[in-house]
């Protein structure tokens, strides 16, 4: 007979300051572990009771060295911040009661190839002149969402829990996916600076083979910067010699990502099971929001929405995220 083979863990000596964890200290652990083949641990001691193992966390060529554990780069990370949850009952409602809109998975938009060929000819004129002009530092104007009331189709990128999650507006996927090609090609042949970075910047990464736009989160002792990815809502730690000066080229198109929160359900702490079921529902996936309030910010990444997200995959019914995870919580509750 075999064994159960999943245990379950937490990170073991974390300060007691931090207390509960916001969505972006959860989504940057996600982003380091979920995608990595090799992980190892070293437990530090197993609580009986709780049946749950207290360990240190190391991606591959940490280990075994405490300092470059998971456990000692995420407290260190700037991630610690909470920012106040948008609750329902706190926010005037510019959507009444929802109603179905029929329909299927989103299509994306056909406007990507116009958008291919100006990035490619602002891209040949920023390369002749990169060597003796530098970045305005122009921000990009904020993406366009749907008013309050309105549909708008979306791809979920990442997702913490109905409180926290990212969307993009599909229609503008196609423009991004040319800008992201475009950006390797221009910082494969530009020359690399030394960059002296400040927090709360716009910068551009290399994270893994890719080029992102990021805000600088923070800055680390050990030669390492964390950074927000502002077209796909994920944090990420990299080498400082990774970052260089986001070129005014690829300022003209709007940040993709905007930080979300779950119409029609009221909860003030998320349980990891019902985190994990919103997850798997929602989390790169292309859905419908019905928007119900936006919350503007002078920063383009510090927006917020409050939607209704439909699931309009099937044939025959759509499935109302919110309504789905009311009826979870109830079922929950009576388990329990």
């Amino acid at each position: 007979m075999f064994s159960f083979q999943a245990i379950k863990c937490c990170l073991a000596d974390l300060p007691q300051s931090i207390g509960m964890w916001t969505p972006d200290a959860v989504l940057w652990l996600r982003d380091s572990v979920l995608n990595c083949s090799d992980c190892s641990i070293k437990v530090t001691k197993v609580d009986e009771t709780r049946g749950i193992a207290h360990v240190y966390l190391f991606t591959p060529k940490n280990f075994p060295d405490p300092h470059r554990s998971i456990n000692r780069q995420i407290t260190n990370a700037d991630l610690w911040k909470h920012q106040k949850d948008v609750f329902l009952s706190a926010v005037s409602s510019g959507a009444s009661c929802p109603h179905s809109r029929s329909g299927g998975t989103p299509v994306p938009g056909s406007t990507g190839e116009n958008f291919r060929k100006s990035l490619a000819d602002a891209i040949k004129k920023s390369l002749v002149e990169h060597s003796s002009s530098s970045s305005t530092e122009e921000l990009p104007p904020p993406v366009h969402l749907s008013k309050p009331g309105e549909h708008m189709d979306v791809y979920v990128p990442v997702a913490c829990h109905p409180g926290y999650f990212v969307i993009q507006p599909w229609q503008e996927i196609h423009k991004l996916e040319v800008l992201m090609e475009e950006m390797i090609l221009y910082y494969s042949v530009s020359e690399e600076r030394h960059v002296a970075v400040e927090k709360d910047q716009v910068y551009a990464a290399k994270v893994e083979n890719k080029w992102h736009r990021v805000l600088l989160k923070g800055i680390l002792t050990n030669g390492l910067v964390s950074v927000y990815e502002l077209d796909y809502g994920k944090h990420e730690l990299v080498n400082i010699r990774k970052v260089q000066p986001l070129a005014d080229v690829f300022r003209k198109l709007p940040f993709q990502a905007v930080t979300a929160q779950l119409a029609g359900v009221k909860c003030n702490q998320w349980s990891e099971e019902a985190s994990m079921v919103f997850r798997n529902h929602v989390e790169k996936k292309p859905l419908v929001a019905l928007v119900q309030t936006v919350i503007e910010n002078a920063n383009p990444w510090d927006r917020k929405v409050v939607v209704y997200l439909v699931d309009t995959s099937l044939p025959d019914t759509d499935i109302w995220i919110h309504d789905f995870m009311s009826e979870y919580l109830v079922e929950l509750s009576k388990v329990n």
